[in-house]
């Protein structure tokens, strides 16, 4: 994978199909979305969300929801009360040491070139 798949890769594991382990192996689905941001198309998000959904609510294994702010927004938005909700946290996940782990050369002062 190039440096630039990685850090779509990432992105991709990390904020479009979020996963509740450390699981960080490429699967079809991922490379797929991979796929489309390379290519700078548009991913129907909505779609996925349910879909993701869909599957963890029909199985026996235990799993994260994902998406927890956003839904907890959206909830709070229709008026749907929630026992819990899921609060913001800012977090700076794509900084040097993420970028060095794609394959990226960092240097002070300069753009990221890899």
């Amino acid at each position: 994978m190039t440096a630039l798949y990685r850090l779509l890769f990432w992105f991709v594991i990390k904020k479009v199909v979020p996963r509740g382990s450390s699981l960080n192996l490429a699967d079809p689905i991922d490379m797929c979305f991979t796929n489309l941001l390379d290519r700078g198309e548009k991913i129907n998000l909505p779609a996925i969300i349910i879909s993701h959904i869909a599957r963890i609510a029909n199985t026996s294994k235990n799993h994260d929801m994902g998406y927890g702010f956003l839904l907890t927004s959206l909830f709070g938005e229709l008026g749907i009360p929630l026992q819990k909700g899921a609060g913001f946290q800012v977090s700076d996940e794509i900084g040097n040491n993420t970028l060095i782990r794609c394959g990226f050369k960092v240097t002070k002062g300069s753009s990221i070139v890899s």
